[in-house]
């Protein structure tokens, strides 16, 4: 009877336990124990975007890729504050391949800024070629009210869902204070390890200041009764705990990133493998490069005799490559967008040295011409920079063109138009006999591209025999020609 006696009084103590255990917990979700030990301050100016800006500066980011939109415009008006060049694109996913980019030629964290809803969808296929390229990217994406999330506000999606398959880092921000130790821990995942993108959200409520948030808070006409004072103490306090504690002095330093490196025993363990081997097989890093082996050599014997090939109509596009090829300056960046055309330019064209080739890898991913160039011009400014276009690429990012004249990047485009998905066509038509929706079409339409004040009129057409003189001049001097973007296009004869 003892026993049982004890056992009660266990369990009724118990009983007594869960409903304060409860409220503790509530009380801990609700902020209300960090609101006692720190102060909101109703009255400060400053805003989430200011936090944001003062901790990629201080992990010395130079560029912020972006394509302007309410959710996030106080992160952009921050960072160009405090330095940070902000690059704006005529599309979210050429920001993040621009991101990528820079990404891989400086060593640091590209960054990329994107509003909300259709603005973070519009990034996944460049999201996903940094993860497959193992490029370390930062996507800072907006998001709705904190409290409005789930309840069908303007471009409210389940962006972490989205994004977690993707990235190796997601993160929501539920209140300002978050925002400093989030980035910085962003940061350093995104670097450590095998690199590749993360991705932090950021509610439009943890990015305005107090005295705006506060206004969209206040309801017009308050409720009343028990339910209705419940509910203004619940908005009241939501409020308060978004922006407590936000301006105190927190540590914006980069953290430690973990690089890999290979101990000593497993360096002699590979040493008595590679030196047992029979046929050992060494694989080289990214933009390793030998010299041609022999092997090597009857692609360069076959591409020089196509190269002298007669054509009926149109230019040879391997002569083009090799003519291209040799007048090409040695510091040049070469940016490969495309398919057929660019799968031969990866024959002919020499990289000038490592990281002087920028394809998209192993997702290989049409369109990340212009937003590749972009990147590499601004983390090379003294280097050319060419982008080898398929004509079926180049429709991904053409509008690019506008960015490169505002932001006075100049790059160098060569367009392969063959009218046709060629890469495809050439497997289909035998494979299946037919070539439906591989055909485009050669067009005698202009493009007008505005430089400055100067207007500037580029037919769009095919090349023909006649005009290799042309096209040999014309690159020359495009070499020499640097104030504003140009691209070299193909032009159709009857």
């Amino acid at each position: 009877m003892e026993s049982l006696g004890a056992v009660g009084a266990v369990l009724g103590c118990s009983a007594c336990c869960i409903p304060v255990v409860a409220l503790l917990l509530a009380a801990y979700k609700l902020g209300l124990f960090y609101q006692l030990f720190h102060q909101t301050e109703t009255e400060s100016p400053r805003h989430g975007g200011e936090s944001v800006a003062e901790v990629l500066r201080a992990h010395g980011v130079k560029f912020l890729f972006t394509l302007v939109g309410g959710h996030i415009s106080p992160i952009l008006v921050a960072c160009e504050k405090v330095g940070i060049r902000i690059v704006d694109t005529r599309h979210e996913a050429s920001a993040v391949f621009a991101a990528d980019a820079v990404a891989r030629l400086s060593g640091t964290v590209g960054v990329a800024a994107v509003t909300a809803g259709p603005g973070l969808t519009n990034t996944v296929t460049a999201v996903k070629n940094a993860q497959m390229a193992e490029s370390p990217v930062l996507l800072l994406g907006g998001g709705a009210a904190t409290l409005l999330q789930g309840r069908g506000a303007l471009q409210d999606i389940d962006q972490m869902s989205l994004f977690k398959p993707l990235c190796k880092f997601c993160a929501s921000i539920r209140t300002v204070r978050e925002i400093v130790p989030t980035l910085r821990k962003a940061l350093a995942i995104a670097q450590s390890g095998t690199p590749g993108p993360v991705f932090v959200e950021f509610p439009i409520d943890t990015l305005y200041p107090y005295h705006l948030v506060s206004k969209e808070f206040a309801p017009k006409t308050p409720p009343k009764g028990l339910m209705g004072s419940i509910i203004s103490w619940y908005l009241r306090n939501h409020l308060k705990n978004l922006f407590a504690g936000a301006w105190e002095a927190r540590d914006v330093c980069p953290l430690s990133v973990h690089i890999p490196q290979a101990t000593e025993d497993q360096v002699q363990k590979c040493i008595e493998l590679v030196s047992r081997a029979k046929k050992p097989v060494i694989l080289l890093g990214s933009q390793v490069t030998l010299p041609p082996s022999p092997s090597d050599h009857q692609f360069v014997f076959y591409f020089r005799a196509k190269a002298d090939e007669k054509t009926e109509r149109h230019l040879n596009p391997i002569k083009v490559l090799h003519c291209v090829d040799e007048l090409m300056a040695e510091d040049s960046i070469i940016v490969a967008d495309g398919g057929d055309f660019v799968g031969t330019a990866a024959y002919i064209m020499r990289p000038r040295g490592p990281l002087r080739w920028l394809d998209p890898g192993a997702f290989g991913t049409l369109g990340v011409g212009g937003g590749f160039a972009l990147g590499a011009k601004l983390c090379r400014p003294e280097s050319e920079v060419w982008i080898i276009y398929g004509d079926g690429s180049l429709g991904y990012s053409v509008a690019e063109f506008d960015t490169f004249t505002r932001h006075k990047t100049p790059v160098l485009a060569l367009v392969g138009n063959d009218a046709c998905w060629s890469q495809i066509s050439r497997e289909q038509v035998p494979i299946l006999g037919s070539n439906v929706a591989c055909g485009l079409a050669f067009t005698g339409n202009c493009f007008i591209f505005f430089a400055g004040r100067k207007t500037y009129r580029l037919c769009l057409c095919l090349f023909s025999i006649k005009l290799v003189r042309v096209l040999l001049i014309s690159l020359l001097l495009l070499k020499i020609i640097t104030s504003w973007p140009m691209v070299t296009v193909e032009k159709a004869t009857s």
